[in-house]
């Protein structure tokens, strides 16, 4: 009779087993940009290099309470939204929402259609950066930046590109964030426009220091968007993927803020 029940609990379990994996999406590509972002993500080009930074940790941490496994890839900026919308890439990480973005890829929405910032993996600002010896002559009141003619960089494709545009600046358009803080470090740019998040302020105090200008442009609310065909084909799991990503990523002290 023992045996008999040890066997039935094997079984039970290996059912069990199954019916996890079975549940697990497939195929499975999650996208991160081919730049750094230090120290969130780390090394350029197609390669993930050790450590890879905190958005492929928490991405790991995250399939790995899910007991699920995916195929983690390093693409262009230009591609990052358009191969996942064509879901060629199921998920991309880190994007920041837009109503643009909204129009072609599937977000955390809450019952009543708006967007879910509790499932948020992080929040920034949009901030206008200057080199600390222009700061004085440099003005921004929320509203206006002056004197006029000043060159503003941005990452082409970025999520400050529609509201800058929609300021009437004159842009002027990097492939990378790391390309317009370099630009705005050569005096290519008088300002930059950068999500406070993203970068370490270490990085930013290098000589010649960048500093942000008072008051920020614009809150930011950053997800890892999936493909539309992706989210009907698993939405359920979609779901759950995405409340482990936000609890692995906000760390316990947000708590329930992620359900």
């Amino acid at each position: 009779m023992g045996a008999t029940m040890r066997a039935l609990a094997c079984l039970l379990l290996a059912c069990c087993t199954l019916g996890a994996q079975a549940d697990c999406p497939s195929p499975l590509r999650i996208a991160f940009l081919d730049k750094p972002l230090p120290p969130m993500l780390n090394g350029e080009g197609p390669r993930f290099p050790d450590p890879p930074g905190e958005f492929v940790r928490w991405t790991r941490e995250a399939l790995a309470r899910l007991d699920c496994d995916a195929e983690l890839v390093r693409v262009p900026q230009r591609r990052l939204i358009s191969d996942t919308a064509a879901d060629v890439n199921q998920l991309t990480l880190f994007l920041a929402h837009t109503p643009e973005r909204a129009a072609q890829l599937a977000f955390p929405l809450r019952e009543d259609g708006l967007l879910d910032t509790r499932l948020a993996l992080g929040e920034s600002q949009l901030a206008l950066y200057v080199r600390e010896d222009r700061r004085q002559t440099v003005h921004w009141d929320g509203q206006r930046l002056s004197p006029q003619g000043l060159r503003v960089g941005i990452v082409g494709g970025g999520v400050e590109e529609p509201m800058a545009r929609a300021a009437g600046w004159q842009l002027d358009l990097a492939l990378s964030h790391q390309g317009s803080i370099a630009k705005l470090r050569r005096g290519q740019v008088d300002v930059a426009v950068l999500p406070t998040v993203s970068f370490n302020p270490q990085t930013l105090a290098e000589p010649p220091a960048l500093v942000p200008l008072q008051p920020m442009f614009a809150p930011v609310y950053f997800f890892a968007p999936a493909s539309p065909a992706f989210q009907q084909r698993h939405t359920a799991w979609l779901r759950r993927f995405w409340r482990t990503l936000c609890e692995t990523a906000r760390g316990p002290r947000t708590l329930p803020s992620c359900h």
